[in-house]
């Protein structure tokens, strides 16, 4: 059988199995009959099967560079290396869609195995097989990762070269699609919870999901900033393209239902919140994935050429239109009655997810706007960076300043300890300010510097609080450490301050300098001393390489590199990044003598602080990854449960 039939037919199985699980899955629901749920989750497993066939089978056509696919022609090439064949399933449209799909009907097996009452365990897969039909759907007739070529070439294209510029990109989409379709298990729990009218203990039920698909997605946006800024070029790590805002704003609604969740927990508030903040953030990665695979983003007028743009966008508004639909049928039966104080725990949190919320919004309204002045005006504008970011430094400032308070507040009203922990919080902040002042440091800088203080200040007050707690209660002091969710979401917030203060110091203090040296020439830039010592040509294959020899008092000899691939006209540049504690330092080649090698123009960009924002961001999947760690079965019995 060739790959071709064998991945239609498990694209069809998986397809058949989604739709015969969904219509057992509603009869189990409308009749009430425990044996039709029992069919339809005897079919989640066969469907995880036939979709992991089909994606081996893309892998083996890849392997054995069977060009008779349309999409191994146009996606791989002889001369590809390994780990650049394996990663290329998700270079593209078809092969991106059906990893989505995979994965989908892998959360779907393991979310079957959760006991749930029948009610609304049925419901829970109707909505998880609806979700996976959806994407082997589009695969079966629009966007199939199977189409034959009738004349198959000898070689392919191979990949988009910025995906095989650098190793992370075997990592990145893998980590956002888990993610993306980790948050599909909230929301069919959220619809379930909606449908049988049973409210509460969908959030607790969903907790441990939320946290996995939002660690995934934290992971995979920090990959995706070292990624670019490796790769591209330019020195930076996030340029508000709108790429990178569609994976964001599904990142903050899910930050948002986080914290609104903890609420609903803890004091039975903010049910109506929670349905519409999971329900917006599943619908966004659908959205975004309609940004981003339909050709919009280019251009509005290739809407209508993109294969799966009309498929995406109805999926889109059926997600949110179930969602928000059911939210309003019992929008009377999820009002609010719990009283709480502005000033409390609860009114930080809810502030909290509104920041969260708000910054969403802005995000969504600055990369749609271009594309709908286009659409119904005709006029090309576009909405850059300092939109963003004139939008987001005091949005940012705002949830770093609840970050730190909003721990320290008792639920439902303050006391009079609160006050004495903010005046010294907010003491410390102005001591901080102050002091970046007095240090020369711009407005926007000082202010990081004594926010940054400020929330480890707030960290401190309450490990103080925790082990002060334990000590009067006669027990180890050490036993802090045990309460996962604490301290794990205190090791978040630290990694969050941590890549406030290096986001607002590396975009504020950027030097960045250009020379053209001959050989033998020295350059002093930065307090480094740099020595053209010349030019080498490498001849690796699927690419040709040009590195500039260059000789720096500091670090030795660092060559940076262009990479000239044969489907691109231009070369890619592949910086030289050296991290230090203070300062990164990214050595650019630019152009070079073709003839002779004696001259090249080389750019220097130094950049505080950025060696921090990756600590940051390992920082805080260590920190979810702890919140998640089991509980030992003898902690949960003396009550030590992250929960």
């Amino acid at each position: 059988m060739t790959p071709a039939l064998l991945g239609h037919l498990g694209v069809s199985l998986a397809l058949a199995f989604s739709l015969l699980g969904l219509a057992l899955a509603l009869l189990a629901y409308g009749q009430g009959d425990g044996r039709f749920l029992q069919g339809a989750r005897r079919l989640v497993l066969p469907a995880f099967l036939a979709a992991l066939a089909a994606f081996l089978t893309l892998e083996w056509a890849l392997l054995t560079h069977d060009f008779s696919l349309a999409y191994v022609a146009r996606n791989h090439s002889l001369q590809d290396p390994l780990w650049v064949t394996l990663v290329t399933p998700w270079a593209a449209l078809e092969g991106s869609i059906l990893l989505w799909g995979l994965l989908q009907t892998l959360y779907t097996l393991l979310a079957s195995r959760r006991g749930l009452d029948p009610w609304r365990a049925s419901l829970v897969l109707a909505v998880l097989f609806g979700v996976q039909a959806f994407f082997f759907g589009v695969m079966a007739t629009i966007a199939s990762p199977f189409a034959t070529l009738p004349n198959p070439p000898q070689d392919g294209v191979g990949p988009n070269p910025l995906l095989q510029n650098h190793w992370m990109m075997a990592v990145h989409p893998v980590l956002m699609y888990l993610g993306f379709v980790g948050l599909s298990v909230p929301f069919a729990y959220a619809i379930a919870a909606m449908a049988t009218r049973r409210y509460q203990t969908w959030v607790e039920e969903t907790r441990w999901w939320t946290l996995v698909a939002w660690g995934f997605l934290t992971a995979g946006k920090v990959a995706g900033m070292w990624w670019s800024y490796e790769v591209l070029g330019w020195g930076g790590y996030w340029a508000w393209d709108p790429v990178e805002n569609a994976s964001f704003v599904p990142w903050l609604l899910a930050t948002a239902f986080l914290h609104t969740a903890l609420v609903q927990k803890t004091r039975g508030a903010f049910k109506a919140w929670n349905f519409a903040f999971i329900t917006l953030a599943f619908a966004a990665t659908v959205l975004g994935t309609f940004l981003t695979r339909s050709g919009v983003i280019q251009s509005v007028h290739a809407f209508a050429e993109g294969p799966v743009g009309p498929a995406f966008l109805g999926f889109f508004l059926l997600a949110t239109s179930l969602g928000l639909g059911l939210l309003s049928r019992v929008s009377r039966e999820v009002r609010d009655v719990v009283f709480f104080h502005p000033f409390s725990r609860e009114g930080a949190l809810l502030l909290g997810a509104f920041f969260f919320a708000g910054w969403a919004l802005v995000v969504v309204l600055g990369t749609f706007y271009p594309l709908l002045v286009e659409a119904f005006a005709g006029a090309k504008v576009s909405v850059g960076a300092p939109f963003f970011n004139q939008l987001s430094a005091p949005i940012g400032a705002g949830i770093l300043l609840l970050m730190g308070i909003g721990p320290l507040l008792p639920w439902r009203r303050p006391r009079a300890e609160v006050f004495r922990n903010l005046y010294l919080l907010l003491g410390v902040l102005l001591l901080g300010t102050l002091g970046g002042l007095l240090g020369g440091y711009t407005v926007g800088a000082s202010l990081a510097v004594g926010l940054f203080l400020y929330n480890v200040a707030a960290i401190l007050l309450l490990v103080r609080e925790g082990v002060l707690a334990r000590v009067a209660a006669g027990l180890s002091p050490w036993g802090f450490l045990e309460n996962q969710r604490r301290v794990g979401s205190l090791v978040v917030h630290f990694a969050v301050a941590l890549m406030g203060l290096a986001i607002a110091f590396s975009q504020t203090y950027r030097l960045e300098s250009e020379k053209t040296l001959y050989r033998g020439q020295s350059w002093e830039v930065a307090g480094l001393r740099l020595t053209f010592q010349g030019v080498r040509a490498l001849d690796e294959g699927r690419r040709f390489a040009v590195e500039a020899l260059v000789q720096t008092n500091r670090f030795g000899e660092v060559r940076p590199r262009l990479h000239f691939y044969p489907q691109m006209n231009a070369p890619l540049p592949a910086p030289k990044v050296v991290y230090t504690l203070g300062n990164d330092y990214y050595f650019l080649l630019m152009d070079f003598d073709r003839e002779k090698g004696e001259w090249a123009s080389l750019r220097l960009i130094v950049t505080p602080l950025v060696f921090w924002m990756w600590v940051a961001g390992g920082l805080m999947a260590l920190g979810t990854l702890y919140i998640l760690w089991p509980v030992s079965r003898r902690e949960e019995a003396r009550g030590v449960s992250p929960a």
